[in-house]
């Protein structure tokens, strides 16, 4: 009997993509609501991280009970992130009405800012999914780990950045990126930052089996 390993990696890849199609289509009826935006992608990531380590159960019922579980917590901070990112952007627009030196100054402080709380939203919610902690820590840490983990923070920041922009492009682009963003982006998306994600999380993982070790001991 042979045994072809092509078609068993093939078949682990389409199975895969099917899966992150899936999830696709769960993160988006989901943010529907644009409220619950937050526990949406908190439950996309409890999910992908596990995929990405091949620990992937059943996608719908991970996926539901991850929204479900950190439903309260998550809305309250996408909510918050939401209500800085307008206030951010505001005062963008509002120091691109200033001339001369001060206008720019301004501008960069905002761009800065606003480089800031995206990386911030890419750690928050992923460790609502991954770690049980309060909102206050959550963005603690995630704040932490923007400054600490800052290629990797620059590495994500530009994943979502390159692909935004490509699609905005032009009406070419968007016709051609519309689709792709319903079927499968921001699954892709937070597929490869969890992919990036867990080479950041060892910091914690290391600290809880030392610590294990030491009680152990």
């Amino acid at each position: 009997m042979r045994f072809d390993i092509t078609d068993n990696v093939i078949v682990r890849a389409l199975s895969k993509i099917c899966d992150m199609v899936c999830l696709n289509v769960l993160w988006l009826v989901c943010s529907i609501p644009i409220i619950t935006i937050g526990a949406s992608t908190a439950a996309l990531y409890t999910v992908m991280l596990k995929m990405v380590k091949n620990e992937e159960g059943y996608i719908f019922r991970g996926f539901f009970k991850a929204f479900k579980s950190n439903f309260r917590q998550s809305t309250i901070m996408w909510l918050i992130l939401l209500l800085l990112g307008i206030i951010c952007w505001i005062d963008y627009r509002v120091s691109g009405m200033m001339p001369g030196t001060a206008g720019l100054i301004m501008r960069s402080i905002f761009l800065l800012a606003g480089f800031i709380l995206l990386s911030v939203i890419n750690y928050a919610f992923p460790l609502t999914a991954r770690y049980e902690n309060s909102i206050r820590a959550t963005f603690r840490n995630a704040l932490l780990l923007t400054i600490g983990k800052l290629p990797y923070t620059i590495l994500m920041a530009a994943v979502v950045a390159a692909a935004v922009i490509a699609s905005l492009w032009n009406t070419v682009t968007l016709m051609f990126a519309l689709p792709l963003w319903l079927i499968i982006g921001v699954s892709l998306i937070a597929w490869i930052n969890s992919c990036i994600l867990r080479r950041v999380f060892l910091i914690f993982e290391d600290g809880e089996t030392k610590n294990s070790t030491e009680e152990e001991g």
